[in-house]
């Protein structure tokens, strides 16, 4: 009898230990998983362009999708119908700005002491300083898509967009200082001038800091039986 109850005993034993290494339970929780950083929005700006008629290419002109880029240039007069001075643009990810200075635009009577058009997250403004056209004041700080008709000596009416703002396919923002449509002749093809223009997006939101995983638990070692006398009551 003594030797069938030390077999069970040890037999139980051996039962317990073989759960306690294999239970599920008692395995080391999953570590968190990371959390991804959302995309950057690229940031890009110019300072003086025209198309049409009158062609000029964006000068000068940068983008970044990550560190701040700057361009400048001293003077831009290379058409007799548009000139400006001082053009500085700045782009980053999340944020672009551009500046010009001392714009004239003879045909149209359009002059400013400085224009500016900044975005930042996906948000844009634009300021105006000592800007006339056809000798009117124009407001320093114009809502969003503020139309201002304009008439042109011998060729007739045509428009002045300040603070133009349009939404992107990609979800960026342009925001552009000014922009003129500007008819050189009745019967000669329009141009369009954009004075100060930045672009942007959202900025990748910070990443967070990842927790320390956890470390796995050592298993234990499987037990080994044990031959010997186990007390047994009665």
């Amino acid at each position: 009898m003594r030797h069938v109850l030390r077999r069970l005993t040890t037999a139980g034993l051996l039962a317990a230990g073989l759960v306690a290494a294999t239970n599920p339970a008692m395995a080391a929780p999953a570590a968190p998983a990371e959390h991804s950083g959302t995309a950057r929005g690229e940031g890009s700006a110019y300072g003086l362009t025209a198309i049409g008629a009158v062609p000029l290419a964006p000068v000068p002109a940068v983008s970044s999708h990550s560190g701040a880029a700057r361009k400048s240039l001293l003077r831009e007069d290379r058409t007799e119908y548009v000139q400006a001075s001082a053009l500085d643009v700045m782009a980053r990810a999340g944020h672009a700005s551009s500046s010009v200075a001392r714009l004239n635009v003879p045909p149209a009577g359009l002059t400013a002491g400085a224009v500016t058009a900044t975005c930042d997250g996906g948000r844009g403004a634009t300021h105006l300083t000592d800007a006339l056209v056809a000798g009117r004041q124009l407001d320093a700080a114009p809502p969003p898509n503020t139309t201002v008709p304009v008439d042109v000596e011998g060729v007739g009416r045509t428009s002045l967009i300040l603070n133009k703002q349009q939404r992107m396919r990609d979800g960026r923002l342009t925001v552009t200082g000014m922009e003129l449509n500007l008819p050189l002749s009745k019967v000669a093809k329009d141009s369009t001038v954009r004075v100060a223009s930045a672009t942007c997006g959202q900025a990748a939101a910070p990443r967070p800091h990842a927790h320390p995983r956890p470390r796995p638990a050592a298993e234990a070692p499987a037990p080994t039986p044990v031959k010997r006398d186990l007390p047994v009551a009665g």
